[in-house]
């Protein structure tokens, strides 16, 4: 590790911590209040900060509404922010905190997977092909191996809704990189947060979110902040300074570290049981994204 690198590695490691705890923090949630409710709120908090930041920037709010654009962020936002949102809320309503965030660790395959598909990005070297069996097969111990050793219904329902958010955002992280040719990331974030705002308050208009008395709680609104200001907002900003400093492929490395903050949070926060085959699992998926993100050598 280069001690200049240094700062960009302990911020890389609070923007995946706060990913990490935003498990913990959507279980708590999901029992006050229904989800389109919830990612309503969070997401008008992050809208908040990020035209707030657009701002600071000098960045024209004008640049996010032209007709190519909003094309873009429709699809981003559907995607990315409702399509992903409402999945993970719904999932976090059957499963654990610490099941929920091993099956997250699956995402970078995922992404990988869709790149694949869309793009017809290649890996490197065959042999790097692996890291998607040696992940599939840790998201089989945490969703499948687990079921048969205890079974419970709501668990394995809600991990396979886990799974298919990850796969919604493996295919948002295909839109993004095509929408991104003709944006900025913060223009593309601040663009899809809003429009992802927007549709999770037509949602929450049918839950009539003003009749829940847990708008009471202050535990509802620092959740509610949490996700929205750190998860949403300065998870993102951080990633991308790291990005900017380390380059994609050393700051992707850092994406390893969210099931592991979000197993351990799990445990401390939410006293949530962990199995072994809960470690099996979470051991698998980090070694296939790490065969998969392994940096090839070129020799000159």
């Amino acid at each position: 590790m280069l001690d200049g690198d240094f700062r960009y590695y302990v911020l890389l490691i609070i923007a995946t911590f706060t990913w990490g705890a935003s498990w913990i923090a959507a279980k708590i949630l999901v029992a006050l209040a229904p989800p389109f409710t919830i990612g309503f709120f969070r997401f008008m908090v992050a809208s908040i900060f990020f035209i707030s930041y657009l701002k600071l920037t000098g960045v024209s709010f004008r640049r996010l509404v032209t007709r190519e654009r909003l094309r873009w962020l429709v699809l981003l936002g559907l995607t990315g922010i409702l399509g992903y949102g409402i999945l993970f809320l719904v999932g976090m309503q059957f499963t654990t905190a610490a099941q929920g965030s091993i099956i997250a660790g699956f995402n970078p395959i995922t992404i990988s997977i869709f790149a694949h598909l869309i793009h017809h990005e290649r890996l490197k070297r065959r042999w790097q092909y692996t890291g998607f069996a040696t992940g599939f097969l840790g998201v089989v111990f945490v969703v499948g191996v687990q079921s048969l050793l205890d079974f419970r219904l709501e668990y394995l329902i809600g991990n396979l809704i886990i799974l298919g958010a990850m796969c919604v955002w493996g295919l948002y992280s295909s839109i993004a990189k095509e929408a991104m040719k003709t944006m900025t990331p913060l223009e593309a974030n601040t663009g899809a947060v809003l429009v992802g705002m927007l549709l999770f308050g037509i949602g929450a208009i049918a839950e009539q979110p003003w009749m829940f008395v847990t708008f009471d709680d202050i535990n509802f609104w620092w959740n509610i902040f949490f996700l929205g200001a750190f998860t949403t907002f300065v998870g993102f900003f951080l990633f991308f300074v790291g990005i900017e400093k380390l380059g994609a492929t050393r700051a992707g490395g850092f994406i390893n570290f969210v099931p592991v903050f979000g197993t351990a949070l799990s445990v401390i926060i939410l006293a949530e049981t962990i199995y072994w085959t809960f470690i099996v699992g979470l051991v698998l998926v980090i070694l296939g994204v790490t065969i998969i993100n392994y940096p090839i050598q070129h020799k000159e």
